[in-house]
């Protein structure tokens, strides 16, 4: 009995199979968090009693994604695990925290302003002064222009008024810095109705800062008229192949027509100099090659060398073409290849039923994060060219593994396509970190 009368109570200890069952659930959460898959969100939901803000705060201060470049931030994502949360003040303040703080990864930092955004766009005022704050402080080396799109969404003119006289005294502090005019041509893309340079000119009549600014604009733009290139000039196609530096542009490669390639394949049939080969082979990288495939095997067959890269480009060029004996080379090389996604591009024109089988093994084998991104990119292109029920078991293992919004986007619409899509992963696109993704759970309902 406690003095006070009262019977005590002893709480008794968790038992260990149900801590047990938490750092499973939590381990899974986070899991699913790093790669972006809506699993997380579903899982927090089910699961009100569990602290996930420790996971959820990890995702605020790093963009988990594969390139955060090409994939953008996963802000959105993110907010919504914050809405569910019991902890939102706690996770609140870490972002307001890593936005002012964060020096390393551009693209985590992006994620941070756009998830300040959303706070401020919901009436939150410290979040927007926040944005404010960091725009331009202390930047990260080659991303001053960070923050400029959320700032231009909350505040449009005003916002961009703010941007050009604050680029304007970094640029009196440093008069050899140097802008383009690419902020304001996006405003003004987004703003058809606003004319954008007259509204900047007349405030730049009383604003040294937005003046400093738009002359530099001018002056940099005049610096690249004075530096451009002329274009080359060649003979004929194959004078272009072998000259252009380094290599023809991709816009030019995408315009070869049937007898410009005649002609490089020719040539590539003829030629003995290895530096004139590997130029001739890139071409068809991209394009099928018009003669004996054999050729290109025969290439494909020879030992790598550290001075050119005949033999790669030859394994590449042969995702194009189909015979008995590429198949073979491809099957050869598969198993055992260190970064195995080179051959199984062959197998897009070479594919046969069961091939599955393979390619699910390749794809549980495998951790690495630049392998499964590789091996997705690989797999989406087999089952976009092989439309197949045998597409679901190796695109839901790599589903499970990759980080990569923008290929999980390309594996699910190929489940979509070929009527393999789970009732599990249905439900999870609705909350996936790759916002196109779940426009397709809107577009494809379960009937």
């Amino acid at each position: 009995m406690h003095p006070s009368g009262c019977k005590r109570t002893i709480q008794e200890p968790l038992p260990a199979i149900r801590m047990n069952e938490t750092t499973n659930i939590k381990r899974q959460f986070y899991d699913s968090l790093k790669r972006g898959t809506g699993e997380a969100y579903l899982i927090a939901n089910n699961n009100p009693s569990v602290d996930f803000s420790n996971y959820i705060i990890k995702g605020a201060l790093k963009n988990f994604a594969y390139d955060g470049q090409s994939e953008d931030s996963r802000a959105r994502y993110i907010f919504d695990l914050i809405s569910i949360s019991n902890n939102k003040e706690k996770i609140r303040n870490a972002v307001f925290e890593g936005l002012e703080t964060e020096q390393d990864d551009t693209w985590s930092l992006t994620h941070l302003f756009d998830l300040a955004k959303l706070f401020a766009q919901q009436g939150d005022n410290e979040a927007r002064q926040a944005i404010y704050d960091r725009f331009l402080n202390s930047p990260i080396e080659g991303s001053v222009w960070v923050g400029y799109k959320e700032i231009l969404e909350l505040d449009g003119l005003k916002g961009l008024i703010y941007i050009a006289e604050k680029f304007g005294k970094v640029i009196e502090q440093d008069p050899e810095d140097w802008q383009d005019n690419s902020i304001i041509r996006h405003f003004q893309d987004d703003n058809p109705k606003i004319k954008v340079y007259r509204e900047l000119e007349k405030v730049a009549e009383s604003n040294k800062h937005i003046r400093i600014y738009l002359d530099n604009i001018e002056r940099t733009k005049n610096s690249w008229k004075k530096s451009k290139t002329k274009p080359q000039k060649f003979n004929d196609i194959i004078d272009e192949v072998i000259y252009s530096k380094p290599f023809l542009s991709f816009k030019r490669r995408k315009e070869l027509n049937e007898a410009e390639l005649s002609e490089i394949g020719k040539k590539l049939i003829k030629e003995k100099d290895k530096s004139k080969i590997e130029k001739l082979l890139y071409v068809f990288t991209y394009h099928k090659f018009p003669f004996d495939a054999g050729v290109i095997l025969n290439f494909a067959k020879k030992r790598a060398s550290s001075t050119d890269r005949i033999n790669e480009y030859a394994i590449d060029s042969l995702k194009f073409l189909n015979s008995k004996s590429i198949r073979e080379f491809a099957l050869e090389r598969i198993s055992n290849a260190r970064r195995p996604a080179t051959f199984t591009d062959i197998l897009v024109s070479n594919y046969q039923s069961g091939d599955y089988k393979l390619l699910n093994d390749i794809a549980k084998k495998f951790k690495d994060e630049h392998i499964i991104e590789s091996l997705a990119s690989s797999y989406s292109d087999i089952f976009t060219s092989n439309k197949t029920v045998e597409c679901k078991e190796p695109l839901e293992t790599l589903y499970g593994k990759m980080n990569c919004g923008i290929h999980r986007n390309g594996l699910i619409e190929i489940l979509i396509e070929n009527n393999v899509l789970t009732d599990k992963i249905r439900e999870e696109i609705k909350y996936d970190s790759y916002l196109e993704t779940r426009v397709l759970a809107k577009e494809n309902k379960k009937k």
